[in-house]
């Protein structure tokens, strides 16, 4: 049943699902100190009804945003109490009682705050299992740092999965709360899908030294391959290959010993940081921060500072993205500690990420100081396949286009306007995602600057190649100029646009 009441709530408000979102995440922050993983599509789920009961913390933040008088007013209800639970169990035929134990009792728990209709109906209590080792938290440290992701075993129908789960999530959110750490659950949804492929052998046979070092290049060329399909189409079309890669290699990676070892989880490095942005650009937080962790570890063991700093670099987006200024101004000054061993091209979008936390914290000069110091080390790369490095997609236009949301950042959409029309017509035809993101943040800067007809003409025109790509960041962004734009409906160019945008509502 579909959550009319939080759905009437958010559009007499004129917000979208993604503002919705950020003011819950702030809501959330605000009250524990930590951000949550929400987006517009955990939103989305709530509104649908297939979400229900979501944890404590989100419950609150959503009485507080809203300010709603309580949990009813949101239409938020818990489907099934403890009790209903166990006697639909008992009347099941042939279910086999779990043993009285923590794996038992995780169930419990996500049939009681975890229910969520017809969402995945192959998934029951009894077919799925939560697996935690002796120790309370299992962490995969590397040295120097402390790891913010754990490893919760999952077993569905007999298969076990390995997820990522945010480690402060899960500490504040507490095992009772289980959903909490799948920031509510969207990771579950997967399962299904998941345990329904065909799973990779866990170790491969290799006939010689030889035959792995050809395997290597050959998924080394393909890495290549996918970056350009990342860009050309988007994260939705690079994503499934990304992550079968790492399979193999994780496989390779079971039996390889030095020096087959290091080439190999090099590569592995390389990729679980590609599926780290993948991730991120889908608008799934969570495993972009579990991959990115993966990929440190992996840089760390094959001695790969170069990678290392890139982990790191992609860290300071990711916290860029819940408006962290001070950690990704941190992390991007990390990240090019030892710059001077780094390609230029990765000094040049390093010092990019840095001046955008810098406009996200106020600072003007100084995000313009790094922007011009950018431009000293800017690529030349048009083919989009990441041959010339970590990086090579920082060319001059890339660097104007970031200027120009540092200056929406900083409240001057005029300034941004005049930089993103010089800038985004120069961007290499290759790198299609990013111009529908900066074509979005564009018609951003129309909206702020008064002109809505203009605002909803640009993001109209792109919202076909955002919804191709299947880049989250972009949909959100033309969301968000829906919202603002929405006053306005009255003039046709706006009307158009907000019809052709409610294809999207669910």
């Amino acid at each position: 049943m579909a959550n009319d009441a939080l759905r009437a709530l958010r559009l007499a408000r004129g917000w979208t699902q993604a503002e919705v979102a950020e003011r819950v995440r702030d809501a959330v922050k605000a009250a524990t100190g930590r951000v949550p993983a929400v987006d517009a599509l955990m939103i989305s789920r709530l509104e649908r009804g297939s979400i229900t009961w979501p944890g404590k913390n989100y419950r609150e933040a959503l009485r507080a945003v809203f300010d709603a008088p309580n949990t009813e007013a949101l239409g938020l209800y818990p489907k099934r109490t403890r009790r209903d639970a166990q006697e639909v169990d008992a009347s099941k035929p042939n279910t086999p009682t779990p043993p009285n134990n923590q794996n038992h009792h995780l169930g419990e728990q996500l049939d009681l705050y975890g229910s969520r209709g017809g969402s995945i109906p192959t998934i029951r209590r009894p077919a799925l299992r939560l697996q935690t080792p002796s120790t309370p938290f299992p962490v995969s440290p590397t040295a120097g740092y402390e790891a913010d992701t754990i490893q919760l075993r999952v077993e569905v129908d007999g298969r076990i999965i390995i997820m990522g789960i945010d480690r402060r999530t899960l500490l504040n959110a507490g095992f009772g709360s289980l959903l909490d750490a799948f920031a509510l659950g969207r990771q579950l949804d997967s399962l299904p899908e998941i345990a329904a492929e065909r799973a990779l052998p866990e170790r491969l046979a290799f006939a010689s030294p030889a035959h792995v070092d050809e395997i290597v290049n050959h998924l080394n060329e393909q890495w290549h391959e996918l970056v350009k399909t990342d860009n050309l189409l988007g994260p939705r079309h690079a994503l499934l290959t990304v992550r079968n890669q790492i399979s193999v290699l994780q496989a390779l990676l079971r039996d390889a010993r030095r020096p087959a070892r290091t080439k190999t989880i090099r590569l592995a490095a390389q990729y679980a940081e590609s599926a780290a942005w993948l991730h991120e650009d889908s608008g799934d937080m969570t495993q972009a921060r579990y991959w990115a962790s993966q990929a440190m570890e992996w840089a760390y063991e094959a001695g790969d500072n170069t990678m290392m700093a890139w982990t790191v670099f992609r860290r300071s987006q990711q916290a860029a993205a819940t408006h962290d200024a001070a950690q990704a101004i941190g992390l991007a000054g990390a990240a090019r500690r030892d710059e001077e061993r780094l390609p230029e091209p990765m000094r040049a979008a390093i010092r990019v990420q840095e001046a955008y936390g810098h406009a996200l914290d106020g600072n003007e000069l100084l995000s313009q100081q790094l922007l011009d110091e950018a431009h000293t080390w800017a690529a030349r790369d048009t083919e989009g396949d990441a041959r010339g490095g970590h990086g090579s997609y920082c060319t001059a236009s890339y660097i104007e286009i970031h200027r120009a949301g540092c200056w929406l950042n900083l409240g001057q959409p005029r300034r941004a306007i005049a930089l993103y029309e010089k800038a985004v017509p120069a961007l290499p035809s290759v790198y299609q995602r990013d111009r529908a993101t900066a074509l979005g943040k564009m018609a951003t800067a129309y909206a702020a600057d008064g002109q809505p007809e203009q605002a909803a003409t640009t993001a109209r025109s792109v919202l076909p190649l955002a919804r191709m790509t299947g880049s989250r960041r972009a949909l959100d962004e033309i969301r968000g100029v829906g919202t603002a734009v929405s006053p306005y409906r009255q003039l046709p160019a706006v009307a158009e646009f907000l019809d052709d945008l409610a294809q999207d509502a669910v």
